[in-house]
């Protein structure tokens, strides 16, 4: 049976409910599920509930925007206590920080004649979070950029390279790694192939770091088995998940998994 351990809601910036969300991957076949919202677990209680109402198994869990030694990388947080008094708090820090993130975000696309309101870029969502790519959807909603099925106008904006981006500085990745920890969490380092290499994973795993995505829609075959040997030789856990948003089009619930095999291994931490 399968287990899809990255996606997302409409808390931070996916496009489902948590319930909905569940439903869907009731009627994909998966066994269960985990939701690693970005940087906020206010999805969570809907979530678990809804794991209740359809018989699947859900895991409480959160992605963290980091940043190690001007690297930027996703810590997920898996097992959490999504109540823990620590760990709300500093989120609470980072949601602020991200909004200024993204309010300065607004002001450099202003300069480049795409302009925003707060309101149109944060509504129908019922959370805090604000993301680039709630701001990309909503360049796209007003008809200031098109379809962009290559991603072009979104790198061009707000990619790494983008006129228009701003880097994460809300959490470093070390004190990622401890709050999730302190939470009773396992931490992972996510999609290890969009930024970081084997040295990377080794200082992390140093510093607590107790798993990798080995499967994600980013990773290659090769980079699959590079991350599978390496996980084996630094006895830290294989995850896996689609990374899902509900867009249209792209990839699909299910679509990257992990067998039960390692999921036993993360309940056995």
């Amino acid at each position: 049976m399968a287990f899809d351990l990255h996606t997302h809601s409409l808390y931070s910036d996916g496009l489902l409910t948590p319930e909905q969300l569940v439903e869907r991957a009731k009627t994909v076949g998966l066994e269960g599920l985990a939701l690693t919202d970005h940087d906020t677990v206010d999805g969570l209680p809907q979530f678990l509930q809804a794991g209740k109402k359809f018989g699947l198994l859900c895991l409480p869990g959160v992605e963290l925007s980091t940043v190690y030694q001007e690297v930027e990388c996703h810590i997920l947080g898996y097992r959490i206590d999504h109540r823990h008094r620590g760990l709300l708090t500093r989120l609470r820090q980072v949601i602020r920080a991200r909004k200024a993130r993204a309010e300065r975000i607004l002001e450099l696309l202003a300069r480049h004649g795409l302009r925003l309101s707060w309101s149109e870029v944060a509504q129908n969502f019922p959370g805090d979070f604000v993301g680039s790519f709630q701001i990309y959807r909503a360049l796209q909603a007003k008809g200031l950029i098109g379809e962009d099925r290559e991603k072009e106008a979104y790198n061009y904006y707000l990619g790494p390279q983008g006129v228009a981006y701003v880097p994460h500085s809300e959490l470093s990745t070390l004190e990622a790694i401890k709050l999730i920890k302190a939470a009773g969490g396992v931490p992972v380092l996510a999609h290890p192939g969009r930024s970081v290499g084997p040295d990377f994973i080794k200082t992390l795993v140093l510093n607590g770091l107790e798993g990798i995505e080995v499967y994600h829609p980013h990773h290659t075959p090769e980079l699959i088995r590079e991350y599978t040997l390496l996980a084996e030789e630094l006895g830290i856990l294989i995850t896996g998940g689609s990374d899902f948003h509900g867009v249209p089009g792209e990839r699909e619930l299910g679509s990257h998994y992990i067998k039960r095999m390692e999921m036993e291994r993360l309940f056995q931490k």
